[in-house]
């Protein structure tokens, strides 16, 4: 009796060591699932800050990179506006110049248009009333403000560049003069402005431009063939030639 009290005792006990035994797996078991929940959570934590923070640095080395190149962009736009406000003064510079030159430049072409205008009436009288009104259109042209400068100075260039060129050519042309007492239609010859001749359509009568005493007067009719070939050559009607031409006295300036 006491034997079979002593094996039920010792079964109790085995089972209640079982019992406690498979309770405590069990809590092992839902130990490490916790713990390994906690590891993941843990990892997922540790991974976000991770990429967190990659992210961080690559936008920090772009501020770096927007940086250098906003400091190049802004260095550039320095030297342009620096380069610039050196155009700027010399443009400054040249305008002043240019107003300048202007101030100085107005008066000087009345002045040379009054020169050239009394050149041409003290001049040899060829065309003399053409010459005139080319210089009094001249003068008109100058008082128009709104004609630039420059082509103001153009048109007194040319102007004195045309009277220049008459200095080297032979030119005949029909005028009418003041030839005893009367207005004669002849044909005039003019060297260069070394002499001026005429002759009356005829051909019976010749002379020269006096400058001393600012008529015409007469020449000996022997003139007459060298004149008119002269008037021949200059309208292109004969082949150039040598012309034994006389300078009188006051002929010549």
């Amino acid at each position: 009796m006491n034997s079979l009290i002593q094996m039920m005792a010792g079964c109790l006990l085995a089972a209640f060591a079982c019992a406690g035994i498979g309770q405590s797996l069990n809590d092992s078991v839902e130990l490490t699932v916790d713990l390994q929940k906690q590891a993941v959570q843990s990892q997922q934590s540790i991974n976000k800050i991770v990429n967190d923070t990659n992210a961080m640095l690559e936008e920090y080395r772009r501020l770096l990179l927007d940086a250098d190149y906003h400091q190049v962009y802004l260095n550039q736009l320095t030297q342009e506006l620096h380069q610039q406000q050196l155009e700027r003064e010399s443009l400054q510079l040249q305008i002043e110049r240019i107003q300048l030159t202007e101030k100085r430049l107005a008066p000087l072409l009345a002045s040379m248009v009054q020169t050239l205008e009394r050149f041409v009436v003290l001049d040899l009288p060829f065309q003399q009333q053409e010459r005139i009104d080319a210089v009094l259109l001249l003068r008109e042209r100058l008082h128009n403000s709104q004609l630039p400068l420059v082509d103001r100075f153009q048109l007194v260039m040319e102007a004195f560049q045309v009277e220049l060129e008459y200095g080297h050519t032979l030119e005949a042309y029909r005028e009418k003069i003041d030839w005893q007492g009367q207005k004669r239609s002849v044909d005039c010859l003019r060297v260069g402005r070394l002499a001026l001749y005429f002759m009356t359509q005829d051909g019976a009568e010749v002379g020269y431009w006096n400058r001393q005493e600012k008529q015409w007067l007469p020449l000996s009719s022997e003139y007459s063939r060298v004149i008119r070939e002269g008037v021949a050559v200059a309208k292109s009607q004969q082949a150039p030639k040598l012309l034994t031409l006389p300078v009188m006295a006051g002929v010549a300036p």
